[in-house]
C-alpha cells in the first residue's frame, strides 16, 4: 500500500475519532475509511474479499464502495458481477501530496536556515488549503521581539504575503475566483476584487509581495511562490517580522532574498 495513503487516510481517522464516534454517521465515516484502505492494501480488490478482512457485511462494502465510487475516490474495474476496485487517481493525488510536502520540506529547510541567518527573522513555509495557507515548517529568528506562528496555524491567502503570491502565480481565471468581492484590512479600510488583481499583476512582475500589515497591523512580511515543473505555485516562503523593521531600505534587498530562495527550492523540487 502507498504510504502516503496510509498515512492521510490515518489523518482523517483521527481527525474524526472524537467522544462522539458512537453516532452512526460517525461510524459511517470510520467505516468508510476502513473500505478505502483497504482497496488500497489489496487492489484490485473484490467485494467479498473486502467483507472478509474487514468483518462486515458484503451488501455494506458494496454500499461504501458505491459511494466512495460516485466521489470518485475508487473505481470498478470488469465486467458486471466479476468486478473489482481500485483507487483512482484522485485517491492516488492525495498521497501523492503527503509525499510532496515531504519532499518540500526537505527542499526548503536549508534554503530556509540560509535565509533566517541573512535577516535574523522568522521564514515562513506555508501551503495552501482551500482560500487559506497553513504554515508547515518554519526557521525562528532570535530576536528579542518578533511575530508569532505556530505550524499547523491557517491564514487567509487574501490577506498576507504569502498568500498574495502564491495567488499572482495562478491562471488569471483561477486568481480571480479565489478574491472576494471586498477585502477587508486591518486598519479597517477595504480593498476591492479589481484592485486586489491590479495588485496581484505587479506581485507576479516582481516575483515577490510586501505584507505591510493587511491582515495584522503590527506584522509585516515579504514572501514569495514555489513552483512545481510546470509553474503552478505549490507554497510560499515568507520573511515575517514586526512592522517597524521593515524598513523602506529593507524591502527590495529582502525581495530579492525571498526571489532566490523560492528559485531555489522549486529547482530542488524539479529534480525529486
Amino acid at each position: 500500500m502507498n504510504r502516503a495513503i496510509a498515512k492521510r487516510i490515518n489523518l482523517w481517522r483521527d481527525a474524526v475519532s472524537e467522544p462522539s464516534e458512537g453516532r452512526s454517521g460517525m461510524q459511517s465515516v470510520l467505516r468508510a475509511l476502513d473500505v478505502l484502505e483497504a482497496v488500497a492494501r489489496s487492489q484490485p480488490a473484490g467485494i467479498s474479499a473486502l467483507a472478509r478482512s474487514l468483518e462486515i457485511p458484503k451488501a455494506t462494502v458494496h454500499r461504501i464502495l458505491r459511494t466512495l465510487g460516485g466521489a470518485g475516490w475508487v473505481a470498478p474495474q470488469g465486467a458486471p458481477g466479476e468486478q473489482r476496485w481500485v483507487l483512482t487517481a484522485r485517491a492516488l493525488a492525495v498521497g501523492a501530496s503527503v509525499m510532496n510536502q515531504e519532499d518540500l520540506r526537505e527542499c526548503a529547510r536549508p534554503v530556509m536556515v540560509e535565509l533566517g541567518q541573512k535577516t535574523d527573522e522568522n521564514i515562513h513555509l506555508s501551503v495552501p488549503d482551500g482560500d487559506a495557507l497553513v504554515l508547515i515548517d518554519k526557521v525562528a529568528s532570535m530576536r528579542p521581539v518578533q511575530t508569532v506562528a505556530h505550524v499547523g496555524e491557517r491564514v487567509p491567502m487574501v490577506l498576507t504575503a504569502s498568500g498574495w503570491a502564491f495567488l499572482s502565480r495562478l491562471p488569471e481565471a483561477e486568481r480571480a475566483a479565489r478574491v472576494p468581492d471586498f477585502v477587508a484590512l486591518a486598519n479597517g479600510a477595504h480593498l476591492t476584487r479589481d484592485e486586489v488583481l491590479s495588485e496581484l499583476i505587479g506581485v507576479a512582475a516582481r516575483g515577490y509581495d510586501i505584507n505591510p500589515g493587511r491582515w495584522r497591523a503590527d506584522v509585516s512580511a515579504i514572501g514569495g511562490a514555489v513552483r512545481d515543473r510546470q509553474g503552478r505555485p505549490v507554497a510560499s516562503l515568507s520573511i515575517s517580522m514586526p512592522g517597524y523593521r521593515l524598513t523602506d531600505e529593507l524591502r527590495e534587498p529582502y525581495g530579492k532574498l525571498v526571489v532566490d530562495a523560492t528559485e531555489r527550492i522549486s529547482a530542488g523540487l524539479a529534480r525529486h
